[in-house]
């Protein structure tokens, strides 16, 4: 197949990831990332619809990538390049940075890095130490994907039937192309050209047979989990397609005979955790303050959040991560009758504001706010419009998380041609 025929689709809207571990090769993440520790609650209930994708694996061909530079990781004639400790790594960051390149040159979605690969063209490099996401977002990012998938085993190898469809395209002609140009990249201040080693027309035609349209795609079923969990992408790529429909609404239209619990998990998750996000927002945009003036501001939203609060507190009994206690503990105190209005929320207020010291405090960070003899202060300046924030209290909406089915939706699309 011709590298013209690849298919291009189109880029997600509205598909924020969440980045998992922390990597130092990367942009350095900021302080705000995930300040309430909500992360690893909604993702577990996510993995009940979808079971192995993260978040920011968006193009199927960076999943290809991740195989293919795994499946020459373990081929003899270039096992002298990664022979000696800690070159497998640089062999990695070599084979991203000549991947993303190659999607690059052929007007494909690239995976991670489009600014440096436009900024660089014909002259854009990469070494083994690069920390740009250009040649580190694949490791970081997609290979978890793949081994949950099962494309991958525990100690980072192809899966057989998967290394036989390689093998058979990848060709050796190109296997000693590939060695011959990166052999002189592995010293420190060395670097490879990806347009020059690319100019092999060897190289170009195996990358085009490996990045073709139906190669590996029947095995790449594997990424959605079961056959409920493909049909489930599947019915919300239909959705996705209904205009004006807000993600709470695609959600609340879902129907599975065999996830309908799961499904119900995320309608009870979702509304509480915003109840935590759009408080805390409030208290950043509440510098100097008063706890009690914030709780009697808050007080007309009460019953709303004490109703999505009664809702989530029954999700613990199937959310084992330790993160799920601590918002357990918040939403009692919401769900709580007994107190004055303006008491139940100056605890609640309280206990947001320790729950987000101990959350930044386990990072390594310090807190962007705080509480000092009842008094908010919020040492980091608020981004969000407290407009936004008081008015979703009340209306439930906009959800900020998807459950990873945007992103397992956006996969399908790119497969459906020839796994529908």
């Amino acid at each position: 197949m011709s590298a013209h025929k690849l298919v291009s689709p189109e880029s997600p809207v509205g598909i924020l990831p969440y980045f998992t571990d922390h990597d130092p090769t990367l942009a350095r993440q900021s302080t705000g990332r995930d300040p309430l520790g909500l992360l690893p609650v909604w993702s577990e209930i996510g993995r009940g619809l979808v079971p192995f994708i993260a978040s920011p694996v968006l193009q199927i061909n960076g999943v290809k990538a991740v195989l293919l530079i795994h499946f020459l990781s373990d081929v003899p004639a270039l096992q002298p390049l990664l022979g000696k400790k800690g070159r497998s790594r640089g062999f990695f960051r070599l084979m991203e940075g000549l991947v993303e390149y190659w999607l690059h040159k052929h007007r494909l979605p690239v995976c991670f890095g489009s600014q440096a690969l436009h900024a660089g063209g014909k002259d854009f490099r990469v070494a083994i130490g690069t920390g740009k996401t250009v040649a580190n977002g694949l490791h970081q990012y997609y290979r978890g994907t793949c081994q949950r998938a099962g494309l991958l085993d525990d100690e980072w190898r192809v899966a057989p039937e998967i290394g036989a469809i390689l093998g058979a395209a990848w060709s050796g002609a190109a296997t000693t192309a590939l060695y011959a140009g990166l052999k002189s990249c592995f010293s420190p201040r060395s670097w490879l050209l990806p347009a020059r080693l690319l100019a092999n027309p060897v190289l170009e035609k195996a990358f085009a047979r490996v990045f073709g349209e139906q190669l590996l795609h029947q095995h790449l079923n594997q990424l959605f989990g079961g056959e409920v969990h493909r049909a489930l992408a599947r019915e919300y790529l239909s959705l996705r397609s209904r205009e004006g429909l807000r993600r709470d609404e695609r959600i609340a239209l879902l129907a599975s005979d065999h996830l309908c619990e799961e499904l119900d998990r995320v309608r009870k998750c979702e509304p509480f955790l915003l109840v935590l996000q759009d408080v805390f927002d409030l208290m950043r945009a509440s510098s100097t303050r008063p706890v009690r003036d914030l709780a009697l501001e808050l007080t007309p939203c009460l019953q709303p959040m004490r109703e999505r609060s009664q809702a989530f507190l029954p999700l613990g009994d199937h959310v084992k991560t330790r993160r799920m206690r601590p918002l357990r503990e918040l939403a009692q105190i919401l769900a709580a009758h007994g107190d004055q209005p303006h008491s139940t929320l100056e605890r609640f207020i309280n206990g947001l504001a320790e729950h987000h010291a101990v959350s930044m405090r386990e990072r390594g960070r310090d807190p962007m706010v705080i509480v000092e003899h009842d008094m908010i202060i919020a040492p980091v300046e608020a981004d969000r419009n407290p407009a936004d924030a008081r008015q979703r209290l009340v209306d439930g909406y906009p959800w900020m998380n998807d459950y990873y089915l945007n992103t397992a939706s956006f996969l399908y699309r790119q497969l459906q041609g020839t796994c529908a």
